[in-house]
């Protein structure tokens, strides 16, 4: 990732507007997903996979990205995104559910613990080192999670499926050479093929209610861009930024889920509860930090070595 100081200004400044818009837009679909309500989550789910598939396709064929797409995909390769896909069904799953039901703040929280989990993925499966700044933030998330989990005041299988989810998505991604949407392709057909076989044999279904159908199948049908405009914009904001910055627009979806909480869900929350997040919170503004001053020592130790003769 290219230095920020080698950056046109006005680059840099896109690059940031399109990494906060990509996250703002995601923490406030969750209003998107609760003017569908009168239909199931399951069946949202279903059309959710179907509208991105098809978007996927029209737009990378207009792009020009469907050639050779065959000689990219290995065994391997497909099976970190079978997995993916997997992952990414329990997430958006979830975060219907959640947004249907009225529990943002729980799938806010899953947002903001996800960062740790693919941290101790790493720990555990890459065998990572880690700072003692790090361990540190490390323990104070698994005392926070504790703590919630003690509490019996939230639904925890929510924050638990979305930060594992998506905090064990995040990790697959690393370790494959496929773009995002060209990735996210592979993931949605897989999930299709999947569709294919539970939705004749099981309760399943894409049928919608009579009483909804004139007025939300604009919504549904527009459920592909919901889904893929942030990753586009989020893909954009990659390409401009360097990587601690883009550690702080991490705090702004599970922000932006709070007060969407708050505001329009009028969702109830704990003094308790208001701790724990914002002792999350403070853990991942460590990690952020640390990561920020590393890259900027490392950068210094790079123009001090290429400055002598």
């Amino acid at each position: 990732m290219s230095n920020l100081s080698n950056q046109p200004s006005s680059c840099y400044g896109v690059g940031v507007a399109a990494g906060v818009i990509a996250n703002l837009s995601l923490g406030a679909s969750s209003l998107f997903w609760r003017a569908l309500a009168p239909i199931s989550p399951t069946t949202l789910l279903c059309y959710r996979i179907l509208v991105s598939l098809i978007t996927l396709i029209v737009m990378m064929c207009a792009l020009g990205k469907l050639s050779g797409l065959r000689a990219r995909l290995s065994r391997k390769t497909i099976g970190v995104h079978a997995a993916a896909a997997l992952l990414v069904a329990a997430n958006w799953g979830t975060f219907i559910w959640a947004s249907i039901h009225g529990h943002v703040v729980e799938s806010g929280l899953g947002y903001l613990i996800a960062p740790f989990v693919a941290i101790g993925v790493g720990i555990v499966v890459l065998k990572d080192s880690l700072s003692v700044v790090r361990r540190s933030a490390l323990l104070l998330i698994v005392g926070a999670v504790l703590l919630l989990l003690r509490s019996g005041e939230l639904s925890h299988w929510v924050y638990l499926v979305i930060g594992i989810g998506w905090g064990g998505y995040a990790c697959l991604k690393k370790v494959t050479t496929l773009d995002a949407f060209t990735g996210l392709l592979v993931e949605t057909t897989v999930l299709t093929i999947v569709l294919a076989v539970l939705l004749p044999t099981t309760s399943l279904s894409l049928g919608l209610p009579p009483a909804s159908l004139a007025a939300n199948i604009t919504l549904l049908m527009s459920c592909g861009l919901v889904s893929l405009f942030p990753l586009w914009l989020f893909a954009h904001a990659a390409r401009r930024l360097s990587l601690s910055t883009m550690g702080f627009f991490q705090f702004v979806l599970p922000s932006t889920q709070l007060i969407v909480a708050l505001v329009f869900y009028r969702q109830p929350m704990s003094s308790n509860t208001l701790f724990c997040f914002f002792l999350i919170w403070f853990a991942l503004l460590v990690i952020v930090i640390e990561t920020f001053l590393s890259a900027r020592r490392q950068q210094q130790l790079v123009r001090a070595i290429g400055g002598r003769p």
